[in-house]
């Protein structure tokens, strides 16, 4: 009989199985799932104003939202996510083209046509980095958008909306917007539009020591503009609310340090504020022409998309700081940040991310097959340190072992047994040869045990 020689070892089966995520015990591949995205969108420009009017969420109630997505789910009949932000909204679908994913928008809105901007695959992952990286914000490098879409994904999520699996999606979004930000600095630029009015804010503080302040709305918006006032000492603060009850229980610690009172209540009895902030989210504004603001001297802000305030809502006693005031002031900090040169420099760093992104896709698979292996001989290094072989001072067990283990693992063809044995015993390490002559077997051995399998659960799940 001929020398079929020693017992050959292929592990390379195990690297060239699918990429795949598990997810509540689902497995998905993360590069179908990718392929299958697509989105529509609309930046708010003078060309879509009143389309984006139609399709913002922003004045809508939680479960107004909600009854609204899941009308466009049920017409795509598959997952689809909707953010709307105070210059653009968006919808993503998955397994569905923009065609068909656009079409629906329209049916539930009631619109025949609209201005959309489309994306496909991997550019929807990229564009909605971009949005939430505040990268096409009206302040560049904002980060009140990052909130948002949180916000959003968790809003999707708890009311059954989205998926686990196509959640995944969304939480690589999330990971490539915290290594983008943090490599291009926007940790410290501005967090809002907010912020924008602290030199306002300062003005009046230096003029009249003691602020009167009006907040109208308690939602993220109206809390943080609370906040902001507080940090400035300034304590006599009214918030105006539809429902001063249920508005104290979202956040009660900034509740207790401010008057609560109705709109109603504020309308017949406004006091004497020398600044009110409006944060109110509604369709149509709430003051107009037809019901102005109370007629009180102020410097009145509004922060709300769809404004909140019509010029013709306020008193010739007011200033009114509109959106368009805070988007104009925004293009010229974009300017100060050298705008063009800012964006083409982190769409190269994008792109990096992305690859970076791509890579670790498919990349999954081997990874937990090298980290399976490893895994593998650090247990049977914990067995050989045990033996008489070894002193209770030697600690060479674990590196030898990940050494065999980085050996297999570069390993992109079958090899013989023998010639895995001639590697463990070729180590520099001064180890007993009784111990060599049983990390021969014990390796020898798991190889040989993992080479039977057909599939290997334990690296590819």
């Amino acid at each position: 009989m001929n020398n079929l020689g020693s017992p050959k070892i292929d592990l390379t089966k195990f690297l060239s199985a699918q990429s795949v995520h598990t997810v509540n015990d689902e497995t998905v591949d993360p590069i179908k799932l990718m392929n299958n995205v697509s989105m529509v969108s609309m930046k708010l420009n003078s060309d879509n104003v009143d389309e984006v009017k139609i399709m913002t969420t922003e004045g809508y109630s939680k479960e107004e939202r909600i009854k609204f997505i899941q009308k466009i789910r049920d017409r795509v009949k598959s997952d689809v996510f909707e953010l709307s932000t105070c210059n653009r909204v968006l919808y993503v679908g998955f397994e569905v083209n923009c065609e068909t994913l656009e079409k629906s928008v329209l049916e539930a809105t009631g619109l025949e046509v609209a201005p959309f901007d489309r994306y496909s695959g991997i550019d929807v992952w990229r564009q909605l980095v971009k949005v939430c990286s505040g990268l096409d914000s009206f302040i560049l490098g904002e980060l009140q958008v990052m909130s948002q879409f949180r916000g959003s994904v968790s809003l999707h999520r708890k009311n059954g909306l989205l998926s686990d699996m196509n959640g995944v999606f969304f939480d690589h979004v999330v990971a490539a917007n915290r290594m983008l930000r943090k490599e291009f600095g926007f940790n410290q630029t501005t967090e809002s539009m907010l912020n924008l009015a602290t030199t306002a804010i300062e003005e009046l503080i230096s003029t009249e020591k003691d602020l009167t302040s009006v907040v109208l709305g308690f939602g993220g918006m109206g809390i943080k503009a609370v906040e902001t006032i507080l940090d400035f000492g300034q304590t006599d603060i009214t918030v105006v609310t539809r429902n001063p009850e249920v508005s104290k229980a979202r956040n009660p610690g900034i509740a207790s340090k401010v008057r609560m009172m109705s709109f109603d209540d504020w309308y017949t009895n406004p006091g004497q504020p020398s600044l009110i902030i409006s944060t109110i989210r509604n369709i149509d504004p709430t003051y107009t022409h037809e019901r102005p603001l109370p007629a009180v001297s102020s410097t009145v802000m509004d922060f709300s998309w769809p404004p909140s305030i019509d010029s013709d809502g306020v008193n010739e006693n007011q200033t009114l700081y509109s959106m368009d005031y805070w988007i104009k002031v925004a293009h010229k900090a974009g300017v100060e940040w050298d705008y063009s040169s800012t964006v083409h420099q982190s769409d190269v760093l994008l792109t990096d991310i992305q690859e970076k992104f791509m890579n670790a896709l498919t990349d999954r698979t081997q990874s937990k097959f090298r980290a399976f292996i490893y895994k593998t001989l650090e247990s049977l290094s914990e067995e050989w340190k045990s033996t008489e072989y070894v002193d209770e001072n030697d600690n060479q067990m674990a590196p030898f072992s990940r050494e065999i283990a980085t050996w297999i693992c570069n390993q992109s063809r079958p090899f013989g047994s023998d010639e895995l044995e001639q590697v463990i015993r070729a180590t520099e390490r001064t180890i007993d040869p009784n111990l060599i002559g049983r990390v021969v077997t014990d390796v020898t051995d798991a190889m040989l045990h993992i080479n039977g399998k057909s599939t290997l659960p334990e690296a590819t799940s």
